[in-house]
């Protein structure tokens, strides 16, 4: 695929997870006309806005987003039941030995780091349980929901290295290299979040669950920086990455939403699989769950 159709695509892509910034989006491309391309396969999580507004990436990474997408709802369906029917994580109350679901989540996450870290991508074996990424929509409910989540967090992760272009053509890039890195995600929440009141009244879907799918989406993204980030507590150019997750998802609105339950278990599920649970983490609801979990991490 070469730079035209690989950027006509991705464009495609955020539009699929905000149709409502047709306009917004027509006039950055116009205006800044990144170009997305492919570079030669190397281990690793590569995707950086490059010179003259190109995003370079390699199909690998694009792989991982793809099978840690099906990884966070393993880890939704393992952990649900604790966050929504419990008031304390307490770790003496869930099994020693994995169960089922478990062990798949544990499958999924060691195949999405089998795919970061291999030196020849050609000897990668796709994991069995999971579709290879296609343009055809599954069929099932379960492999649709999350695909779409697949889409959102995708959409964050290209807007958010668009704001890179848009600072280096701009020349407003900001001095402070952390500060770039924190704009750019809030470029791309924005993005996905401001102008669903316009999308909601034309097509008649209802607000809040508009925006608790692309705060699923959103959380994601999240989790996705956790699992491919080998210096969770930042670096000169980066900040940590408790921070970042703590930028995505303030002001998320209501703490019983469905994108608050998500967001939990993805958070549970890496801190028990690290074993950094605390012995009792008592909580009020998913919301105080989830900013008490990030506490944990940082």
């Amino acid at each position: 695929m070469n730079e035209k159709t690989l950027t006509q695509a991705i464009g495609e892509l955020i539009l699929e997870a905000a149709p409502e910034r047709r306009t917004e989006l027509v006039n950055l491309w116009q205006k800044y006309a990144p170009q997305f391309s492919h570079i030669s396969d190397k281990n690793g999580f590569e995707m950086e806005a490059g010179p003259w507004g190109l995003i370079l990436f390699t199909p690998r990474t694009m792989g991982q987003i793809w099978i840690l997408g099906f990884a966070a709802w393993r880890a939704l369906e393992a952990y649900c039941p604790y966050v929504l029917l419990c008031s304390e994580i307490d770790p003496s109350i869930m099994p020693d030995v994995p169960d089922q679901v478990e062990t798949a989540l544990e499958e999924e996450l060691r195949k999405a780091e089998e795919l970061q870290d291999i030196s020849c991508i050609d000897a990668f074996e796709w994991p069995s349980v999971i579709p290879e990424p296609s343009s055809n929509l599954p069929k099932a409910v379960r492999e649709r929901a999350i695909v779409d989540s697949i889409k959102i967090a995708s959409a964050y992760v290209f807007l958010h290295e668009v704001q890179h272009v848009v600072f280096a053509s701009s020349g407003a890039r900001p001095l402070d290299r952390k500060a770039e890195e924190l704009e750019c995600d809030r470029f791309a929440r924005d993005f996905l979040l401001e102008r669903i009141p316009e999308y909601c009244t034309v097509t008649g879907y209802a607000e809040d669950a508009v925006l608790d799918k692309r705060l699923i989406g959103l959380a994601l993204g999240g989790f996705i920086l956790l699992q491919v980030t080998k210096d969770r507590d930042g670096s000169e150019s980066h900040p940590a990455v408790a921070e970042r997750l703590h930028g995505l998802t303030q002001n998320n609105g209501d703490a019983k939403a469905h994108s608050w339950v998500y967001s939990c278990c993805l958070l549970l599920g890496v801190l028990r699989r690290e074993g950094k649970l605390p012995s009792r983490l008592a909580f009020s609801d998913p919301r105080d769950l989830f900013r008490k979990m990030i506490q944990v991490l940082r």
